[in-house]
């Protein structure tokens, strides 16, 4: 007789539910072009340059483009690294604790893509003392939600 304890018994069931990779994929909203990206980008580089990152760090991390096309995400991500570097040490931290976990969970994204590109790596330094400050702030939590989503900034 086969061992019964090696027996595959969703094999036999027709309603077993199995999954496969569609089913694993976010779903996505229409993808968003780089025009329709062009005002919020403008938007985050003028809070930048007039001195408010309070609010340019709430609108980049509100609602971020996770259906856009590359080069949309790409220059986006370029706005989001202007206004991550343009934000003094002694601020950061100040900066972090007016977040939300939504919000931290999308900034902890643009850290770890500014970590992986090479524009982003030139402020590595700046990025890192970024990366501090919410991991003091939330701990590790945000990092195992970043590694476990499937939408990339």
């Amino acid at each position: 007789m086969e061992d019964w304890r090696r027996i595959d018994i969703d094999a036999f069931d027709p309603d077993s539910g199995r999954l496969n990779v569609e089913d694993l994929k976010p779903p996505y909203e229409a993808t968003i072009s780089l025009a329709e990206l062009e005002p919020k980008i403008s938007q985050l580089r003028s809070a930048a340059t007039s001195g408010d990152f309070a609010t340019a760090l709430q609108l980049l991390t509100s609602d971020p483009p996770y259906s856009a096309d590359e080069t949309a995400k790409a220059r986006y991500f370029e706005a989001v690294l202007s206004v991550l570097t343009q934000v003094r040490q002694a601020e950061i931290a100040s900066l972090i604790k007016q977040l939300s976990s939504t919000q931290i969970d999308v900034l902890i994204k643009y850290l770890y893509k500014g970590m992986s590109v090479p524009d982003g790596q030139k402020q590595g330094g700046i990025l890192l003392s970024w990366f501090e400050k919410l991991t003091q702030n939330s701990g590790v939590a945000p990092v195992v939600r970043y590694l476990s989503d499937r939408n990339t900034v």
